[in-house]
């Protein structure tokens, strides 16, 4: 066991972090100290602003501050209202409590109130309330029970004071909020309605304010009048174009975090410390960012910030499952001494992110495993007795006493998780890779370098041993002996060697639609003559994909119905493909925009469709219809909007009767020609 002097406790903080853990949610009572990992966001800026602003102030400051905060879950709307609070407390010595009057270090620390009240000085009346999460209510178990009508009645509230109001929540609860009320006189002519009313239809761009001050109109009343702000965090990616998720894996990696590590006798078998030096190493850093990128433009949604905590958490920490009552370096320690030794390469890196839901590494298949295990069993049965240190690490699988599983961070790491359908195995390799990776034993740890660390090392020897039982066994058994091995070694090795080489599946496609969304954000003015073409490229792409799926040999055509075809000069000029920024899903997606403002969100797994097909190797009756159907809906949308029906030529209709005849009505200087096809 591991003694106190030799524990790195940073690992039990880390552990805080994971999507079970006690500083998974960002609840007042953590508010009052800075948290574990803090890196400065575009957020950081929109709180300095607010800690000013709401408040009165020495200087009198008459005009309050609404903000609303909009997001999904876990990306770092609490965070924010924490630091603000903090920044209240200690900068601008106000008092932030509850609506019972219960100041944030004297609330439980399950307490998480609906809204808090900031007090100036000594001031009995509040300047301003935060609702740190808009999608909860006060009485939790009222029958009727609604987030969005709680949401209302703090707006007519904070009106009627007049004072600033900070709000953390959902689009769902805004809109719902706006939705069910919107043709209600009784609450639609309010001016705290009409607040909520410019809030929900404005653009989701990261931070903005909605038109001049409005006047609050009441006589006694806090401030005179209000200014109103938000800011969408849906659309803020960590790792696209921007370093935050870099900064939280240098603050994590930190050498102070560390420094206990250098003193435990198992420091060179720990798989975290081991973890650590993986992600100081500036190349393998860049690989472990490049997958998570690539994972994140995959699946359309950006990873929040407590998906990348958990995910920080779990590499550098381990599972708390794992370790019942026990630190996590104790668990390293017992591992290390009863030669455990798979157990501690389960929770390397590439593991965590290719594996995590592979036990000890088998197979993840039930019936495989069970194959699997059977002969591994065998083997582990004619292994030479002398070598103990072999035999007890092998055990330790046959009697499958492996690490959890359930690591969290499912949409992620799942077995079918957004990683799991990156895994490199799931597409053929280079044959220089699997010689460098799994083919010979002894060229592996030349392949891996310095990060290919004493627990790699064990485990090949382990593997080479077995390699040698089976050369000497004669029984039929071998051959399911060696598929058995090498499936169970190449999942280590291959995964050790994809994340260091920055393998993974579509890695090009990726890796290109990454760049275009990048690109796509940039004005036209600030393009080079090389990107301008590859943006244009993609549209022609687009379109003649459009037109094939409609049913076109070679001409621009718009499917209006399942009987009638428009086609003619007029589609190929006025219903052109444009490929822009998709503001609707963010920073992850572009949008496929058509004249008149039609658009439909463009995802990568429609871009790596139409690379595919681009590149020949896909018949077009292939390409997934649901990918098309949104940009393909938006072109009829625009074909309307274009009032092709009024044109004077250039517009052509072709007509399927169904009863096997075919008519091409074609507008020429107004008059109209049919001709049967």
């Amino acid at each position: 066991m591991a003694s106190d002097g030799s524990r790195n406790d940073f690992l039990l903080e880390l552990l805080a972090l994971q999507q079970d853990g006690r500083h998974a949610i960002s609840a007042p009572t953590n508010w009052t100290y800075e948290p574990l990992l803090e890196v400065e966001t575009e957020v950081d800026a929109v709180v300095d602003e607010l800690q000013e602003a709401i408040l009165v102030g020495s200087d009198g400051n008459d005009t309050a501050r609404w903000h609303f905060f909009i997001g999904s879950p876990g990306n770092g709307k609490s965070a924010a209202m924490g630091k603000l609070c903090r920044r209240l407390m200690s900068a601008k010595g106000c008092q932030v409590c509850d609506e019972s009057g219960v100041a944030i270090p004297d609330l439980e620390p399950t307490a998480i109130p609906y809204a808090l009240n900031v007090y100036e000085g000594n001031n009995k009346f509040a300047s301003a309330q935060i609702v740190q999460d808009a999608s909860v209510v006060r009485k939790p178990f009222s029958p009727d029970v609604d987030p969005a009508t709680e949401l209302l009645q703090t707006l007519e509230h904070t009106w009627k004071k007049g004072i600033s109001l900070v709000v953390c929540t959902n689009r769902g609860a805004l809109e719902k909020a706006h939705r069910d009320n919107h043709t209600n006189r009784e609450v639609n002519s309010k001016p705290w309605f009409k607040v909520l009313a410019a809030v929900v239809s404005a653009s989701t761009t990261l931070s903005a304010t909605v038109g001049d001050a409005r006047e609050f109109g009441g006589k006694k009343t806090v401030f005179s009048k209000v200014k109103i702000g938000y800011s969408y965090l849906d659309n803020r990616s960590l790792l696209l174009n921007r370093d935050t998720f870099d900064c939280l894996l240098q603050s994590a990696t930190s050498a102070a975090h560390w420094k206990s590590c250098a003193s435990c006798s198992a420091r060179d078998m720990c798989p975290f410390r081991a973890n650590r030096d993986w992600l100081v190493d500036d190349e393998a850093k860049k690989r472990v960012l490049q997958l998570l990128t690539r994972a994140e433009v995959l699946s359309g949604q950006v990873i929040v910030f407590r998906e990348a905590l958990a995910t920080i958490s779990l590499i550098l920490a381990g599972c708390p499952r794992d370790y019942d009552s026990r630190h996590p370096c104790e668990w390293v320690q017992g591992s290390v001494a009863n030669n455990d030794i798979f157990s501690l390469i389960a929770r390397r890196v590439y593991m965590c992110l290719f594996a995590s839901y592979s036990p000890h590494g088998l197979e993840v298949v039930g019936a495989l495993r069970k194959r699997q295990l059977g002969a591994l069993r065998w083997l582990f049965d004619v292994m030479n007795t002398e070598n103990a240190e072999s035999r007890a690490a092998v055990a330790h699988v046959v009697r499958r006493s492996a690490p959890s599983t359930d690591v969290g961070i499912t949409r992620l790491l799942g077995a079918t998780g957004i990683i799991a359908s990156l895994d490199p195995c799931r597409e053929a390799l280079p044959a220089d890779f699997y010689e460098r990776w799994d083919a010979d034993f002894d060229a592996v740890p030349e392949a891996g370098g310095t990060l290919f660390t004493a627990i790699e090392r064990a485990c090949v020897s382990i593997w080479r041993d077995l390699e040698e039982c089976l050369e000497l066994a004669a029984e039929h058994s071998v051959s399911e002996a060696h598929w058995a091995l090498r499936r169970w070694s190449s999942n280590f090795l291959l995964h050790f060697g994809a994340l260091l080489e920055g393998r993974s599946a579509w890695s090009k496609e990726l890796d290109a639609f990454a760049k275009l969304l990048g690109l796509v954000a940039t004005s036209p003015e600030d393009r080079s003559i090389e990107e301008k073409l590859s943006i244009k490229q993609l549209d022609a792409r687009i379109e003649k994909l459009l037109n094939t799926v409609a049913g076109s040999q070679g001409e621009s055509t718009v499917q209006l119905s399942e009987a009638v075809t428009l086609c003619g000069q007029w589609v190929h000029d006025k219903l052109k493909p444009r490929t822009v920024a998709s503001e609707e899903s963010g920073s992850v997606s572009l949008a496929v925009e058509f004249k008149g403002g039609e658009r439909a969100v463009f995802a990568a797994p429609m871009y790596l469709w139409l690379t595919r097909r681009a590149a020949g190797r896909l018949d077009a009756r292939c390409f997934p219809q649901e990918l098309l159907s949104g940009a393909a809906d938006a072109r009829v949308r625009a074909a309307s909007k274009g009032k092709y029906a009024f044109e004077s030529n250039d517009v052509e209709l072709v007509v399927d009767t169904g009863k096997g005849e075919v008519f091409r009505l074609t507008r020429l200087d107004g008059e109209m020609d049919v001709r049967h096809e």
